[in-house]
């Protein structure tokens, strides 16, 4: 045989060898906010029409004990690390501990170094600012609102749903339309990118509805209008639309050949929020809703569909599961490599098993503190599940529940003093996850440096303040302006300090008119309404305070901002700023930009 023979047949071969081998598996998460588990149709909701999660659900293997923490921020960690959200640092939904820890290796970072394209396109909700954005931790395209959420101080402002402007890789862009069309549409937009660049993606679609405000189009509200209220109403159709835009992404999947090679998994971020949630709401059973720790606080819905090979046939397991398993899994199926830094101890598992329809899966124990708003403290609203088992301590007496969830599922009867040994074993076994968290860790702040400009608002200060736009039009007073952060180089910083944001170019004396979209409905809750006036404020002067200086700059009616500038040595520095009215009073600043020169 002659050597050009064999090495046709050793190219023949090898050919035949890669051909068969599976091209790696695209993966998109959508998780919807403040959706339970009984918003939706297929898990028995009377009223609600969402007929493509239904269409979803009935492919998929089916998570009927899954469950995530009671609050977005936690939820949201954790789902990104495959690790309880306490270890992380994010134990609530407002200021610096919703910032998780640098140290943190994240979801799209395994992606990125397994040769995947990143995205996230919607609510983040886990860091303000550099190096805690989503581009800076992993993320090649990044489209959303600001950290915290709509209508809030760190959002972009006068965002309403509507024809909003977004963060866009670190730059504010306007899209058209309605923003959960726009994550979805910018969603698909990446893919195909990826699809011509011949590289797999990773896209995580993460709505900010139906979390209010509930502004929606008026047409919208018509198919329940008949027997919800306005509010209620406005919920479901929120959550109709993200339906209608799941839809569109699974036919999209379909057209462009990928669905037999993607997994697709739908879950949502807690409990329900539903308006009006203890007057005749449908929990499926549950007892409780958004913030509970009952089961209506955090079992949510999870459908995975997965490629045959991966995926067994679609059914339900009801075995204990989490958002923390989520990574791990992926990390299981899509053989994603480990980037090059110091990984933490996962607290998930895959569910790679459970997918392919097998039983194998050791009872396990999941704990969430819910103390949204303040510093975590030991036994104080904290749930210890077991398959078998809730351990629920909700109350101010610091009594706990004990509940056969298997066989109480509305969680009616406390059998606590039916089985201590059950109760005290379980505490016993909070007490030791409780030393392992590393709660007493300083918290995560933000840096400053040539990289980005720092944008300091009332809900990322260092103590508690009104964090709503509508406060700040309102001109509620900011008893707590101080924000901390890490200088990361040193050198000269210009500093800017504003009655109104940017976004909003008029002089910091004046005042403005109320936000009015007339293709949206102004529906929800009432202190995050931005369709008010705002509040001219009386400024002479602004005081500026880094560290032990004090600077001063007096305010003329066309300034938009007062402006310093300092030169700053490296390490952590605290940042005062006040207004200065004519009768000498002093009134928190609200907003603060900080960028190197």
């Amino acid at each position: 045989m002659s050597n050009n023979l064999i090495t046709r047949l050793m190219v023949g071969v090898l050919g035949a060898v890669l051909s068969t081998q599976a091209a790696p598996l695209n993966v998109i998460v959508v998780m919807t906010d403040d959706q339970g588990y009984g918003d939706i149709a297929f898990n028995g909701n009377p009223v609600i029409k969402t007929p493509n999660m239904d269409r979803l659900a009935a492919s998929s293997v089916r998570f009927t004990d899954f469950h995530v923490n009671s609050f977005c921020s936690p939820s949201r960690a954790a789902l990104m690390t495959g690790r309880m959200s306490d270890r992380t640092g994010v134990t609530t939904t407002n200021g610096y501990r919703n910032y998780m820890r640098q140290n943190e290796v994240i979801m799209p970072e395994y992606f990125k170094a397994s040769g995947y394209g990143t995205g996230i396109f919607g609510k983040w909700h886990i860091g303000a600012n550099y190096p805690l954005r989503p581009m800076d931790r992993g993320f090649d395209e990044w489209i959303g609102l600001g950290n915290n959420g709509l209508a809030t101080a760190n959002d972009v402002w006068d965002n309403d749903r509507m024809d909003d402007r977004y963060y866009h890789n670190g730059e504010i862009v306007s899209r058209p339309g309605f923003c959960t069309d726009v994550y979805f549409s910018e969603a698909m937009t990446f893919m195909t990118k990826c699809q011509k660049e011949k590289k797999p993606f990773f896209a995580y679609i993460a709505t900010n509805v139906p979390h209010w405000d509930w502004n929606v189009p008026e047409s919208w509200l018509e198919p329940y209008l008949g027997t919800e209220s306005r509010d209620r109403s406005a919920f479901y159709a929120s959550i109709h639309r993200a339906d209608w835009n799941l839809g569109r992404l699974m036919d999209y999947l379909d057209q462009q050949n990928l669905s037999e090679n993607t997994i697709l998994v739908f879950l949502t971020d807690n409990g329900s929020d539903l308006p009006q949630k203890n007057k005749n709401a449908y929990s499926a059973g549950m007892r409780g809703f958004k913030g509970d720790l009952y089961e209506g606080g955090h079992r949510v819905p999870c459908f995975i569909r997965a490629p045959k090979g991966i995926m067994g046939e679609p059914g339900e397991t009801d075995a204990l599961a989490a958002h923390i398993d989520l990574l791990p899994t992926f990390i299981d199926i899509c053989s994603l490599k480990t980037p090059n830094r110091e990984v933490l101890p996962m607290d998930g598992r895959s569910l790679k098993p459970l997918l392919s329809g097998g039983s194998d899966w050791d009872d396990r124990l999941l704990i969430h503190h819910s103390q949204n708003g303040s510093p975590t403290k030991k036994d104080a609203r904290l749930v210890v599940m077991t398959a078998d088992w809730r351990l629920v301590n909700n109350k101010k007496s610091g009594k706990p529940e004990l509940f056969a969830i298997r066989t109480d599922r509305g969680q009616k009867t406390d059998v606590a003093s039916q089985f201590p040994e059950v109760v005290e074993s379980l505490q016993a076994r909070y007490d030791t996850h409780w030393k392992s968290l590393g709660l007493d860790r300083p918290q995560q702040i933000p840096s400053l440096s040539g990289n980005a400009t720092l944008r300091l608002s009332p809900v990322d200060a260092t103590a508690k303040n009104k964090n709503t736009q509508q406060a700040v039009r309102k001109a509620e007073a900011m008893p707590n302006p101080k924000w901390a952060f890490n200088v990361e180089e040193a050198g000269r910083y210009r500093f800017e300090v504003r009655r109104w944001p940017r976004e909003a170019p008029v002089p910091m004396t004046a005042g403005l008119e109320p936000a009015n979209d007339p293709n949206i409905e102004y529906i929800g809750h009432k202190t995050f309404r931005i369709d008010v006036p705002g509040v001219a404020i009386a400024i002479d002067s602004v005081e500026l305070k880094l560290a032990d200086k004090t600077l001063t700059r007096a305010v003329s009616k066309e300034d938009q901002g007062a402006v310093f500038e300092a030169d700053l040595t490296t390490g952590p520095l605290e940042l005062e700023a006040w207004f200065i009215t004519p009768n000498q009073k002093r009134r928190g600043a609200y907003y603060v930009y900080a960028e190197k020169i």
